[in-house]
């Protein structure tokens, strides 16, 4: 009987569970079925935010597409407008000088513009002529310098060369600088090690008190020279042998704060040598007496081959006028007398490639009075 109850007990045990577990599966495939159904929203969120995405994206892109067209466009009429403000400029200028040419021209028939033509046609026979005369004149000059250049002594034309270097003693300026380094670094030394010095004199240093427990050199030597001594030998004595505590020297520091001095002092007595040097001056009078210049001190730019001092830049002056005349319109008593300047007369103190162009200028200017 009792085995039969428990077979029912056993059975309805198993019942159970079986319920239970038909329930748990229940609800497993309930947490299931939730969990797909969020998958399931979670992917349509996913969709709807992957398309609103893809419509932002699309607008942005239309957005870039307009503003760089815009750009383009703004570009575009910002090209357009400059083009059109240079033509505009350049059909300004044209028409500005066609009225100037046409008043220009007006006014060429004025008395005064009649006057100026006349002077213009001469001026314009005139200006290549004082210009050939000029490049002849430089030319002669540059001839004679080169020639005279070449007489001279090497030793004058080396002093020349070295002067700036005799001022400046570039030499003497290093070494003074390195001196004056040299120096500094004395001084930082020795007051370091008269720093120490102090401080190991403060402290008792070098001195040859008892220590604690010890004994001093002096005694270290007594016990040595004991001829029973078996115990101290010279290397225990060299130990403790106090140490002697020189002060600093100076001497480095003095001599190089006297090196740099000297330098000092010598490169001013040599820079002052140099300018008073009377050599350069003396040797430059000589050049002139003997040639009437000196060729190690002029290119010849400059020197005048007319005798008047009122045509410095004569040619230039009617150059101007001729290129000006049309916006400046000169009256007849503005305009520049015209004439071939009277030149020089050959001189001693002229080289002779001048004196030959100047005969030559003096042969021209009768032919042209003929």
């Amino acid at each position: 009987m009792r085995s039969n109850r428990d077979h029912l007990r056993r059975i309805g045990d198993e019942t159970q569970r079986s319920r239970e577990h038909l329930s748990n599966i229940e609800d497993s495939s309930a947490a299931t079925a939730r969990s797909a159904a969020q998958n399931t929203q979670l992917l349509k969120g996913i969709a709807y935010t992957n398309r609103v995405n893809m419509v932002f994206n699309g607008i942005t892109a239309m957005n870039s597409a307009r503003q760089l067209r815009t750009q383009k466009q703004q570009l575009a009429l910002q090209n357009e407008q400059h083009r059109l403000q240079q033509e505009q400029h350049a059909l300004q200028q044209a028409v500005s000088a066609q009225t100037a040419r046409h008043e220009f021209s007006m006014w060429r028939q004025t008395p005064e513009g009649v006057a100026f033509v006349e002077w213009q046609e001469r001026a314009v026979s005139l200006l290549p002529f004082l210009r050939s005369r000029e490049r002849t004149w430089n030319t002669a000059w540059a001839n004679a310098i080169e020639r005279t250049r070449a007489e001279v002594p090497e030793g004058e034309k080396q002093r020349i060369r070295n002067h700036p270097a005799r001022l400046k003693q570039n030499g003497l300026r290093i070494a003074s600088f390195v001196a004056f380094a040299v120096a500094v670094l004395c001084a930082i030394s020795f007051g370091l090690q008269f720093f120490f010095y102090g401080l190991v004199q403060a402290t008792g240093g070098g001195s040859s008190e008892r220590a604690h427990g010890s004994i001093t050199y002096e005694e270290c030597l007594d016990i040595l020279a004991d001829p029973d001594n078996i115990i101290m030998n010279e290397s225990d004595c060299e130990a403790i042998r106090p140490v002697e505590n020189t002060p600093p020297s100076i001497v480095p520091l003095v001599l190089a704060a006297g090196t740099c001095i000297g330098l000092v002092i010598a490169r001013k007595v040599r820079q002052r040598a140099a300018q008073n040097d009377p050599t350069l001056e003396q040797e430059s009078r000589a050049r002139i007496a003997r040639w009437g210049f000196d060729p190690l001190s002029t290119q010849g730019v400059g020197f005048p081959w007319h005798e008047s001092e009122g045509f410095a830049g004569y040619a230039d002056n009617i150059e101007h006028m001729l290129h000006s005349a049309p916006s400046t319109r000169p009256m007849p008593s503005q305009l520049i007398p015209l004439q071939v300047p009277t030149p020089l007369q050959p001189s001693e103190r002229l080289p002779g490639e001048a004196n030959d162009v100047l005969v030559m200028f003096h042969e021209e200017n009768e032919q042209l009075s003929r």
